[in-house]
């Protein structure tokens, strides 16, 4: 038998591949292990769910028992998503028996391979098989589902970071935000991509393809490459304690706190710790990290991230005024102060001052 492949095959074939020995690097990693094991998983899901594409549909009208291998896994990939976001944002995430029914629709990916095996050559009800087919299909709206869940955590998420490290770049889950649109684009665009070459006929259609299944399978290969790469290069994320009780403070110990705060931070200089957080100023001050948190958002209106990039930022400024450090790069300064990366540093910098950095020593000097 001889397989003739196209070039949009050898392209899923190689992101397949790829997805394959991507998730089980991501198995084996380290960093975020439990979280990880879920972005494997849903890899692993969709490596398996395409590779049927790929293969010739003659092929499997020959050898029609592949059609009880588990290949089709669309209905884990949402879920998995949402699990890998689920743990990698939390503060201590188990998996619970109870958490299982979210994998459980996974049973309609294999209705339709069910009824022709019960029911050869025939199709006695074909009702029953129309809407096997449908709810198969239907994996691609509980993917939309997922991400819209997913997504609303990884804004939550970032929203508590301000509250509680100082430095956000590697952690703030930016790339896990373009997934999301990327793959939410893709999935309407593939969900329009069905309806039109469903309902319209193939003289009508507005896209001609040589293989119809051209189209799907370039967008799913371009998702594949990139969520494989750019979820193992994900360092580890900052683990958000959560605490559903309040402090009781009331506006005289909130200045308090803070009075305390500054005493210690301007003291010890602690903002120069490029990985400084909330808890490391609690760890300093004995004070409890909600206190702080509240004290700084009550007391101040600002969140800990502003609270503490602002000394970073007097602390440049300074410098930059010190004709003893003219010589000196202004990177170098940002680097002493606290701030880890320049784009951060420019960005932080003008949005305090309303200047570059550049702008207020030649202003300045």
């Amino acid at each position: 038998m001889q397989f003739e492949i196209s070039p949009i095959q050898l392209i899923t074939i190689g992101a397949v591949m790829n997805g394959f020995v991507f998730a089980f690097l991501l198995f084996e990693k380290k960093e975020n292990r439990q979280a990880n094991r879920f972005l494997s998983l849903m890899i692993l899901s969709m490596c398996l769910t395409f590779t049927p594409f790929i293969i010739e549909t003659h092929f499997w009208n020959t050898y029609e028992w592949l059609a009880w291998l588990p290949f089709s896994l669309a209905y884990w990939i949402g879920p998995s998503f949402y699990f890998y976001i689920r743990t990698l944002t939390g503060a201590s995430v188990h998996f619970r028996k109870k958490d299982l029914w979210h994998f459980a629709p996974i049973v309609l990916n294999y209705l339709h391979s069910i009824y022709h095996a019960i029911i050869v050559n025939t199709n006695p009800w074909p009702i029953f098989h129309h809407v096997a087919e449908v709810l198969e299909s239907a994996a691609i709206v509980s993917v939309v589902i997922y991400l819209i869940v997913s997504f609303k955590l990884v804004k939550k998420y970032q929203r508590s970071l301000l509250d509680n490290v100082s430095t956000i770049e590697k952690i703030d889950l930016r790339w896990v935000n373009q997934i999301i649109y990327v793959i939410g684009v893709c999935c309407l665009l593939i969900i329009i991509f069905l309806v039109v070459s469903q309902t319209v006929g193939g003289r009508y259609a507005l896209i001609e393809w040589d293989d119809p299944r051209a189209f799907i399978l370039l967008l799913y290969s371009c998702i594949l490459y990139w969520l494989s790469i750019s979820g193992f290069k994900q360092a580890q994320t900052h683990k958000i304690p959560l605490s559903d009780f309040s402090v009781e403070t009331n506006q005289e110990e909130f200045s308090a706190i803070i009075r305390t705060l500054k005493e210690s931070i301007e003291r010890d200089k602690l903002y120069r710790n490029q990985e400084f957080s909330l808890a490391d100023l609690s760890k300093a001050t004995e004070i409890a990290e909600r206190a702080i948190s509240d004290s700084i958002n009550q007391e101040l209106g600002k969140n800990f991230f502003q609270f503490i990039n602002e000394y970073r930022v007097e602390e440049v400024k300074a410098m930059l005024k010190d004709p003893k450090k003219d010589h000196l790069k202004i990177m170098s300064l940002a680097l002493d102060a606290g701030f880890n990366s320049k784009a951060t540093f420019n960005r932080i910098f003008k949005t305090y001052t309303g200047q570059t950095p550049n702008d207020f020593r030649n202003r300045n000097s």
